[in-house]
């Protein structure tokens, strides 16, 4: 169950490859990938050895007088790309799907996602599978793209002039994309007719909306939690303040399909939610153990559910985690993912950065949920069926039955 417009095919600024992810961000990490500053070579690596450099050398020369590029439609790799793909391949030994080298547009991208803001237009783009053609699908609220007159449907033709009519959906967000203040000119096909239409946007600043709420009943708030980025803490104070204020006495919070995300953010908001107190602690490779503890004399004081399901992932298994061993409110949904590790980002001096899989973290009560998830309190699987019928949500009404019981 997707929410929120989080799903895959349509990007708004965030990096689809962000998704179940628990990421702690670290600035430069001193490395420079010319002159080798920085890196500690272990004698007893094999990984630097002159053998090593001899044999990747041979390689090179043998791919350089050999190698046919049979695919017409594309250009060969040229020696950067192939340099990239080195580091990728030695990230990719790990066989650690977690863990990644990132060039560095790719940093640059994974930063916005999680960052939970982007530079652009704010408009959702989709890819046609069947004819290539790439269109409009939604908007950010109050964006600049709303407001040009851009409008649901539309298919880009051109940007700047440029055709892009086959251009891949990743290749087209860049272009769209731009500093703050430029403006871009888009050039559409509109209606069963397919007239040209052109619109000059300025880009602006977009802040991802990362959580929506309503009231659902007088007394019962609501509010879907779709991921945890860098702005999320913000928003969630923000609407369950909106929500207090409408007079909420109880609360549902949907974490239904969230990846997870920024750990601190996750933490901001789990100390909003309990008492003061541990609320997930993470062991290293060396065993350290790092505590992160609620401490700003807060919590929700009234009933609680929490749905969570399969594609709760993550730092929203830390939050659910979290509520469940301290007792602050009920789970209700299937068994979540199982992801009880952390991923640490180190950005290198060029640009570019590393991911990589650095900590298992722990719920209050010890437990690791790697493989295995969080099992809910009362456990209802999502009726898809009935969904798409008539949007009954079966999981949420039973959220809905159980709060009722609580006081």
């Amino acid at each position: 169950m997707k929410k929120l417009g989080f799903g895959a095919g349509c990007i708004t600024g965030l990096l689809a490859a962000a998704g179940l992810l628990l990421l702690v961000f670290f600035g430069n990490a001193g490395f420079n990938l010319v002159s080798g500053k920085g890196f500690k070579k272990d004698e007893s690596s094999q990984l630097l050895s002159r053998d090593v450099q001899n044999k990747l050398s041979f390689l090179n020369e043998i791919i350089d007088a050999y190698y046919v590029n049979y695919k017409d439609d594309e250009a060969g790799m040229t020696d950067e790309e192939r340099i990239e793909g080195i580091y990728k391949g030695l990230v990719d030994s790990l066989n650690d799907p977690y863990s990644e080298y990132y060039t560095e547009e790719e940093y640059k991208q994974l930063s916005e996602a999680t960052n939970g803001s982007f530079q652009g237009i704010g408009a959702t783009l989709s890819q046609n599978e069947a004819t290539g053609e790439n269109s409009i699908v939604g908007f950010t609220a109050g964006s600049p793209a709303e407001a040009s007159g851009l409008e649901v449907g539309d298919i880009f033709y051109k940007v700047d002039g440029e055709p892009v009519g086959d251009m891949k959906l990743t290749d087209l967000v860049k272009k769209v994309r731009g500093k703050e203040g430029t403006q871009v000119t888009l050039t559409m096909l509109r209606g069963e007719d397919r007239h040209e239409v052109e619109f000059t946007v300025t880009r602006q600043s977009i802040d991802i909306m990362t959580v929506s709420s309503n009231m659902i009943d007088k007394d019962t708030g609501y509010m879907i939690l779709g991921q945890f980025d860098a702005v999320t803490p913000g928003q969630f104070h923000e609407g369950l303040e909106n929500l207090k204020k409408q007079g909420m006495k109880k609360f549902i919070l949907d974490l239904r399909g969230n990846p997870g995300g920024n750990l601190d953010a996750c933490v901001e908001i789990a100390d909003e939610l309990l008492p003061d107190g541990r609320i997930v602690y993470t062991l290293d490779k060396a065993g350290n153990e790092k505590d992160y503890d609620g401490n700003d004399g807060k919590a929700l004081n009234m009933p609680l559910v929490v749905l969570v399901d399969g594609n709760s992932a993550s730092a929203s298994e830390i939050l659910a985690g979290a509520i469940k061993d301290t007792k602050a409110g009920v789970l209700v949904g299937s068994t979540t993912f199982g992801k009880g590790i952390v991923q640490n980002v180190y950005g290198i001096g060029d640009g570019s950065a590393i991911k990589i899989t650095a900590a298992k973290y722990y719920t209050p009560n010890g437990v690791n949920i790697q493989g295995t998830g969080i099992e809910p309190d009362v456990k209802v699987d999502f009726d898809s069926e009935k969904y798409l019928e008539n949007r009954y949500d079966n999981q949420l009404e039973e959220a809905k039955k159980q709060i009722k019981k609580m006081k």
